[in-house]
């Protein structure tokens, strides 16, 4: 299994987690119905005739049948109780399915294996140096005091919990975050950005500190709904004010997009944690003071 289908689980195991509830909610509404049971007789007039048995009860007992069974609202109560009776039970055993191979699920990332070897035969892979950490600690720790200082981004919407406690939106947020952090970065969700523009601050999706000069603050954001007329006039309003606030892609600003089925490309992650680790080790001193100034 691979970071893609470990992500589609979590995704699956969203959605079905979601029907459980509805479909829970939906059943206790039909006050017990999935325990009746009908039986049915047809008539040479084409008309059905129903009866029911509640439980515990060897007795039919007729409950209605001229006319369609969309006229009786008691006979359908009790067919979409059993229809909602049936999916849960459909849907617990799969739940129980995906919650199993992911506990056995051991993920082969070379973070990951290299974090289990013996020390002697670790391999330099992490961006983290001992200044690095020094330095982000002490970062993480300023910004996170600025963060409290502004009123939280739209709280209400923040349902998935990450590894460390912090409160995102989207189970691809929690993906996108936990693979910035096990890579050694030090990244803050939502961190206020206030802009040249005198406009309302921005909250972009990670705020990371690189590890190549230490001081540089780079964006990166998940850009999941571009399927979405709405969500891609946003898209471009918050591109157009980083753009016009001296942020350039590719060099202080990533973005990772989601597919067509709205799963984040963990593939995307990867390539934006190596540009970020060593984009700037590739340009000339010059260079980087021209894209950062």
């Amino acid at each position: 299994m691979d970071a893609d289908l470990s992500n589609r689980l979590d995704y699956e195991l969203e959605l079905l987690m979601k029907y459980r509830s509805e479909y829970m909610r939906r059943l206790r509404e039909c006050n017990g119905a999935e325990h009746i049971r009908l039986r049915t007789t047809k008539r040479a007039n084409g008309r059905k005739y129903y009866y029911a048995k509640h439980k515990g009860s060897d007795q039919y007992v007729y409950i209605g049948g001229k006319g369609s069974t969309e006229d009786n609202i008691y006979i359908n109560s009790i067919c979409d109780a059993h229809f909602l009776h049936e999916a849960l039970k459909r849907i617990d055993k799969d739940i129980k399915l995906i919650k199993s191979l992911k506990d056995g699920f051991q993920s082969y990332d070379q973070y990951t294996v290299n974090s289990k070897l013996s020390e002697i035969y670790r391999r330099d892979i992490t961006p983290a140096s001992k200044a690095y950490e020094e330095i982000g600690a002490k970062w993480k720790i300023e910004q996170l005091a600025f963060q409290s200082r502004f009123p939280e981004n739209f709280p209400q919407h923040k349902s998935e919990r990450t590894s460390d406690g912090v409160m995102v939106k989207t189970i691809s947020e929690v993906v996108l975050y936990e693979r910035i952090k096990d890579a050694g970065l030090y990244a803050i969700y939502e961190l206020p950005l206030i802009m040249n523009d005198y406009g309302p601050p921005m909250y972009p999706d990670l705020t990371v500190l690189s590890p190549i000069d230490m001081k540089t603050e780079i964006i990166i954001e998940y850009v999941g709904r571009l399927d979405l007329p709405k969500y891609r006039e946003d898209f471009a309003r918050r591109l157009w004010r980083y753009i016009s606030n001296g942020y350039i892609p590719g060099v202080n600003l990533f973005f990772v997009y989601g597919d067509k089925d709205g799963h984040i490309d963990s593939m995307q992650i990867s390539r934006v944690i190596t540009d970020i680790c060593g984009l700037l080790h590739e340009k000339s001193s010059s260079e980087v003071h021209s894209y950062l100034s």
